[in-house]
C-alpha cells in the first residue's frame, strides 16, 4: 500500500526517526559503554526495597497508547509483529518521570521485511514511518499475551530499586523505558534507565515484563 506524504509529514517523520536513533543509543550507551565497569547484581541477591515512591500518572500508559497504534498498522501490513516499545523523558524529575509522552512501537512485518514505527502522542496523535531498508533477519516478537507489567509499574520499580537515589542526587536527567525480548523464548523485558548526560552516572533496571521480577540492575551509583 502507497502512502502519500506531505512535505510536513516528512519532517514529522524524521525528527520521530532521529529521536528514535538517540534514544537506543542512549540506552546502549549508558548500558554498554567501556568507560564503566558497571556495579551488577542478579536476580540471586537482589532484595526487594520497601517502596517509597509512586508513579503518579497512570493514564496514558505504553499499554494504554498502543491500541492507538492498530488503525495505521492494519493499513500497512497484517503480518506485522510487535517486538519493541519505548518512550523517554529528556528532564525527569520525581514529580515528573513517567507523565504522559510519545510510545514509539517497533513493528516487523515477515513479508514486507521491514520496520515499521508508529509513534503516539498523548493527545492520541499517531505517526508512522516505514524503514527504507529491508531486513532479513527478523527480531525477536514481543508476546502480548505475556505482556503484563505496564509502564507506570515498571517505572515505580526503576524509582524504588535505585532509580529514585540517582533522580534525586541528580534532577533533570534522562530516563527511558524499553519494552522488547532479548533472546528466544524468553519473556517480554522492560529495561528502565536513567542517565545524566553532564555526570555520566547511570542506573538501569531489567523487570520481567509477565511476572515484575527484577533481574538485574547496573549502575555507576555504587561507585560514587
Amino acid at each position: 500500500m502507497k502512502f502519500k506524504l506531505r512535505r510536513s509529514d516528512i519532517i514529522l517523520i524524521l525528527g520521530f526517526w532521529f529521536i528514535g536513533c538517540a534514544l537506543l543509543g542512549t540506552v546502549g550507551y549508558f548500558i554498554l559503554s567501556p568507560s564503566f565497569t558497571p556495579q551488577s547484581t542478579t536476580d540471586k541477591t537482589i532484595i526487594a526495597p520497601q517502596a517509597t515512591v509512586t508513579v503518579t500518572f497512570t493514564q496514558v500508559t505504553a499499554k494504554s497508547m498502543q491500541a492507538a497504534a492498530q488503525p495505521k498498522l492494519s493499513q500497512w501490513a497484517t503480518d506485522a509483529q510487535l517486538f519493541a516499545v519505548t518512550a523517554t523523558w529528556e528532564t525527569a524529575t520525581l514529580n515528573s518521570v513517567g507523565e504522559p509522552t510519545y510510545w514509539t512501537y517497533r513493528y516487523y512485518s515477515p513479508s514486507h521485511k521491514r520496520f515499521f514505527f508508529i509513534t503516539v502522542g498523548a493527545d492520541g496523535s499517531v505517526m508512522g514511518t516505514i524503514h527504507g531498508e529491508h531486513i532479513y533477519r527478523a527480531p525477536y516478537p514481543l508476546p502480548v499475551a505475556d505482556w503484563r507489567v505496564d509502564s507506570p509499574e515498571a517505572i515505580n520499580i526503576w524509582l524504588n530499586y535505585g532509580g529514585a537515589a540517582l533522580i534525586t542526587a541528580t534532577p533533570n536527567i534522562q530516563v527511558v523505558a524499553q519494552l522488547q525480548v532479548s533472546e528466544p523464548n524468553a519473556p517480554p523485558l522492560w529495561t528502565v534507565a536513567g542517565y545524566n548526560k553532564n555526570t555520566k552516572m547511570y542506573h538501569t533496571v531489567f523487570i520481567n515484563a509477565h511476572t515484575g521480577k527484577v533481574t538485574k540492575i547496573t549502575s555507576s551509583l555504587q561507585r560514587q
